[in-house]
């Protein structure tokens, strides 16, 4: 077996002036492909803006079969000559221009090329519900019962169910959670779900009949049936979106911050907006505001402590030519995320990178070029 080593083209997107992309300044000389590494990883020890690297890749898409045939083991050298910058691969075996390219060398049979993103990461979040769009829901069929009329069902156990309008053979049963809400209007987008286990059909009609294959926690009535996705393997190529993007995040899975790569957050955009999988986008946190704030709406203000009580917010005096000001301090990007699974107004976003905890309520916006 033989791959389309795809060293040069990466080579490409790290050229200044391939579509813009600028090498950071920081970039090393070599980089040795590890196990664990991803193509952003990669591109991010020489970009400036790492998710960009798919571009040149595009651009020659009619002679690339796949874009992601890079393999550990692999060594990246970047030369700089008076001529440009230049690629060496593999211990000076080859030496490759910074532009498109294609080259074959042998690898072992059983590697396995680097992933785009850690799949692991997400593998949770795929593969069962935590949320479910409100009109799903709706639609969605409902737990009745068991087959002796027991109330709580374990696996194994034969259950009823009805509006079963849809022939599925897989199902997984969740329980209906707490409402996820714009936080500018109050509208519920979307409904946190508890997964409590699957189940497979054995005879359809109203009720349909079903038996529990795997339980996490004991099924009840009113358990919801959502039909079993599988979407692995689902291409998550970055890009920039194709709309304009001006929303926020509305929840962190796992905590009230993402304080750590690869977390995940959700956003309260989805497909309705025009979200696809790979959007990427940048994360801001707000700027404060500076100056003579108008605190007559606020009866509980302390004009001593310069504190609003309970909400324990500062704010700082601020003069310019003798009278007092407001001014809002410019909002700080903090990191970009990777749409990795979309609803119809909310998606699953993987941070990618950030140079500062993230925050619920933080914006998303179009990142930079």
């Amino acid at each position: 077996m033989r791959k389309l080593a795809l060293i040069a083209l990466l080579a490409a997107s790290l050229s200044a002036m391939a579509g813009n992309v600028q090498l950071r300044q920081d970039a090393p000389d070599r980089h040795i492909v590890v196990k664990g590494d991803t193509l952003w990883d990669i591109s991010a020890e020489f970009l400036k803006t790492p998710w960009r690297w798919p571009e040149i890749w595009q651009n020659n898409k009619d002679h690339i079969k796949n874009p992601h045939w890079i393999y550990p083991g692999d060594v990246v050298y970047l030369v700089r000559t008076a001529n440009g910058p230049r690629l060496v691969v593999n211990g000076g075996m080859k030496t490759v221009k910074l532009s498109p390219s294609i080259h074959s060398t042998p690898i072992e049979e059983n590697a396995t090329p680097i992933p785009s993103i850690p799949y692991s990461s997400i593998e949770a979040y795929v593969r069962r519900p935590i949320l479910a769009d409100e009109q799903v829901l709706a639609q969605a069929p409902t737990v009745i019962g068991g087959e002796n009329g027991q109330k709580l069902m374990m696996l194994g156990d034969t259950i009823y169910a009805t509006g079963v309008k849809i022939s599925k053979p897989k199902w997984n049963i969740v329980r209906v959670g707490k409402e996820l809400v714009d936080p500018d209007t109050g509208e519920t987008l979307a409904r946190d779900v508890t997964y409590v286990g699957d189940a497979e059909t054995v005879a359809s009609g109203d009720p349909a009949t079903l038996k529990i294959t795997s339980a996490d926690q004991e099924i009840e009535p009113g358990d919801k049936l959502l039909p079993a996705e599988n979407i692995h393997g689902v291409d998550l190529t970055p890009h920039a979106p194709a709309e304009k993007v001006s929303g926020k995040i509305i929840a962190i899975i796992g905590g009230t911050q993402a304080t750590s790569k690869y977390a995940t957050v959700i956003i309260d955009k989805g497909s309705a907006n025009g979200m696809k999988l790979g959007d990427v986008l940048a994360v801001y946190r707000t700027g404060r505001s500076v100056g003579n704030a108008d605190y007559s709406k606020w009866s509980a203000f302390d004009p001593k402590s310069g504190y609003l009580d309970g909400a324990k917010e500062r704010r700082d005096q601020l003069e310019v030519n003798g009278k007092r000001v407001n001014v809002k301090l410019p909002d700080v990007m903090t990191g970009h995320i990777l749409l990795y699974r979309i609803f119809e107004r909310v998606s699953y976003g993987l941070v990618m990178d950030s140079a500062m905890p993230i925050d619920k309520l933080d914006a998303v916006r179009n990142p930079e070029p």
